[in-house]
């Protein structure tokens, strides 16, 4: 192993040293309101750098949310300047998930004609590197206005069959589901393209595990709760995955989410489903990720598998945090909470 593998395996290691431990979780779920969960970050946690010109009592949410995100890729960005090129093209990926992110929130403001009043949501790393004009993008009012500024952009022929006719609604659930099925499709290629050997394999193998628990949540969820047909399950799984094919026609057809559940028995993934300590069906594929990489950082030896696998965990951090914020913000009790925090 180089050098530099070394350097990626031993600093990726050390950040995820520091991440909230279950007495942080337990203090954090104590707190009573947004000032005190922002109090104890800055003061008890690694996160006392990003908020330590934050005055508690005054920040607001969405900027508390935004320095806590902008934290977390600059972290990540941190590590792939040591897997030089390969770690490039990951950088590129969590690039594309943040511009999708933002694109789907927009249409959803325009949608719901509610006025944002946050021009970046998305971390300042990445408005300099994106191809989008993110000033514009949050100062769309419009359908027409918001495909126009995406019209330059590497979206703009993906999203041109779905501009809406004037006076039209969109569909945002088709749209979202056809940028992230690019988003992994470039992905896949891209892990093919650089990255090689016993890595290669081992990364295939983590976003296969990662497709199934999203493809099996996406799947139960349009039956469980919209009873949607074979043709609209298809359409919203990705196309990617190791869950046997047999088994995702089963899901395709099944009519409810019970069936859903049938068609995977007897699979790997269904034994591995079974060993997931999960409250409600739809926090599977979360934690079904948090599991499967958790365990890569701790165990393999692979640098971009931990790499990729440490952002993953702490994108489950910075989730956990905002669900903890919107508990303090809204006074839900602190064990429904817990519930949907991931540890």
């Amino acid at each position: 192993m180089g050098s530099s593998a070394n350097a990626v395996l031993a600093k990726t290691r050390a950040k995820y040293g520091k991440r909230l431990t279950d007495k942080d979780y337990a203090n954090l779920l104590s707190c009573k309101s947004v000032a005190e969960v922002v109090s104890y970050l800055k003061n008890n946690t690694s996160y006392k750098d990003v908020l330590k010109k934050v005055n508690e009592r005054e920040v607001h949410r969405g900027r508390l949310e935004l320095l806590l995100r902008q934290r977390l890729v600059e972290d990540f960005s941190s590590l792939c300047i040591y897997a030089k090129g390969s770690g490039e093209r990951f950088s590129e990926f969590i690039l594309r998930q943040s511009e999708i992110e933002q694109i789907i929130h927009y249409l959803t403001s325009i949608s719901s004609h509610h006025k944002t009043d946050a021009v970046f949501i998305i971390p300042q790393y990445f408005v300099s590197m994106s191809s989008i004009d993110f000033v514009r993008l949050a100062q769309a009012r419009s359908y027409d206005e918001l495909f126009d500024v995406l019209a330059v952009t590497k979206y703009g022929s993906i999203l041109a069959p779905y501009r809406p006719a004037k006076g039209e609604s969109v569909n945002i659930a088709k749209i979202e589901n056809i940028l992230y099925r690019y988003s992994y499709r470039i992905l896949y290629q891209d892990i093919e393209e650089y990255s090689k050997g016993n890595e290669k394999k081992a990364l295939l193998e983590m976003f296969d595990s990662v497709m199934n628990y999203m493809n099996f949540v996406r799947v139960y969820r349009l039956k469980r709760y919209y009873h949607a047909g074979y043709d609209t399950a298809k359409e919203f799984a990705f196309p990617h995955g190791s869950i046997p094919e047999k088994a995702m026609e089963k899901m395709y057809n099944a009519e409810s989410g019970d069936e859903v559940f049938a068609a995977v028995k007897g699979t790997p993934f269904g034994r591995e489903l079974k060993k997931l300590d999960y409250v409600y069906a739809g926090q599977i594929d979360n934690l079904g990720l948090y599991r499967v990489t958790k365990k890569n950082i701790h165990f393999s030896t692979y640098p971009l598998v931990v790499m990729m696998s440490y952002y993953f965990v702490m994108k489950t951090e910075y989730d956990n945090i905002v669900s903890i914020i919107e508990g303090a913000r809204y006074n839900i009790d602190s064990d429904k909470i817990k519930q949907i925090v991931i540890i």
